[in-house]
This record gives C-alpha cells, sequence and structure tokens, in this order.
C-alpha cells in the first residue's frame, strides 16, 4: 500500500506500508511501519494538492504551477503553467488534469502534453468569483467549491456549467459527491447534503 503525503509543503514524499495492521478497521496505527520510498522536490513554493495512481503523482503549488511526476522514479514529467495564482486543488484521470486556484479558474489540461486545453471563468463560462477550495470528478461531472459560497456543476464533456448551488452563507471548504448524494462543508460551520438524483 502506497501513501502520499505532503511534508515541509516544499515537497513530497512517498510512503510504502510495510505491515499491514491487525486491528479490525483496518486503518494506521502504531503497528503499522511506513517506510519512506522516496522524495520529490521541483516546487518553488508550498505544495498545497496532490493525488496519485499507479503511475504518476500530480501536485498543485502556491508557485502557480502543477507537476506531473514519474511515481517509481520520482523525476518530474512535466511542468504546467497558466494559473495566476496558486493551485489549490485538483483531479486528474488517464487524459486530462481538472485544477482549481485561487485566481477562480478551473483549467482542463492534457496530461499527456501539458496543454492547458480549456479554461472556465466567471466571465466566459459562469464560473466561480472566489478562491475555488476543493474539486471532486467523475466520467461524467466535476464538481467544485469556492469562497464565493458556491457549488458549481460542469460537464466534464463540454465544460458547461449545469448548476450553481447557492445554500451556504460563507465559502464552501470542501465538498463529496456520489450519483445521488452532494455533501458540502463550509467556513458557515455547517455540512449541507442535497438530492443530486433530483438534478
Amino acid at each position: 500500500m502506497l501513501f502520499v503525503i505532503l511534508y515541509d509543503t516544499l515537497y513530497i514524499v512517498v510512503y510504502r506500508c510495510m505491515s499491514l495492521c491487525h486491528c479490525s478497521c483496518m486503518s494506521l496505527c502504531h503497528e503499522c511501519m511506513l517506510c519512506c520510498m522516496r522524495v520529490v522536490r521541483g516546487h518553488e513554493e508550498a505544495v498545497l494538492c496532490v493525488q496519485f495512481n499507479a503511475r504518476r503523482i500530480v501536485s498543485g503549488s502556491a508557485d502557480r504551477t502543477i507537476k506531473v511526476w514519474d511515481l517509481s522514479e520520482g523525476f518530474c514529467i512535466n511542468t504546467l503553467c497558466g494559473h495566476h495564482d496558486a493551485v489549490t486543488c485538483l483531479h486528474f484521470d488517464d487524459n486530462r488534469i481538472i485544477s482549481g486556484s485561487v485566481d477562480s479558474d478551473l483549467k482542463f489540461w492534457d496530461i499527456i502534453t501539458g496543454q492547458c486545453v480549456e479554461t472556465l471563468d466567471w466571465i466566459r463560462s459562469e464560473g466561480h468569483t472566489g478562491v475555488i477550495r476543493h474539486l471532486q470528478a467523475d466520467k461524467w461531472r466535476i464538481i467544485s467549491a469556492a469562497d464565493d459560497k458556491t457549488l458549481k456543476v460542469w460537464s466534464v464533456e463540454t465544460g458547461q456549467r449545469l448548476l450553481t448551488l447557492r445554500c451556504h452563507t460563507d465559502g464552501v471548504t470542501c465538498l463529496q459527491f456520489s450519483d445521488w448524494m452532494i455533501v458540502s462543508g463550509s467556513y458557515d460551520k455547517t455540512v449541507k447534503l442535497y438530492d443530486f438524483s433530483a438534478c
């Protein structure tokens, strides 16, 4: 089992679990031994978000860049530049990276070429007007949460905004969704549930 952990804000550390827990919850506990496999360096400012799969690590930073790393060797495959401020959240699959930023833009990137293929902003796309704090995506939809007190649902295929939810009284900091429900958390000290099947 692999774990990717942000360490000392500028580094990404990859750990491998060397033993399995014997407790029933299968969570990390004092019986687990984590062995540091690798530390990757390359960002010039704090690393704010990270995701990985079997081949790659993708990281976003306050230095306004996204870096794609080879998981097994630890070298930087590509550096994506285009955001005007810190990259606060991201999601990737085999074809694309989707990133959110303090600049309020959502960007779609080709994971192979590193080119920005689309930008969803507040002028052209009815996008966010505040810092994008969190995003999640599946094969069909992206949902983003921002300091403008909204959640926005987007089509992965077209980039079109499908829905805006305005239910919080302060910035939305986090979200999770499934086929039937969206759950969001906010600076307003509430967790809200939405019936996604009604959308």
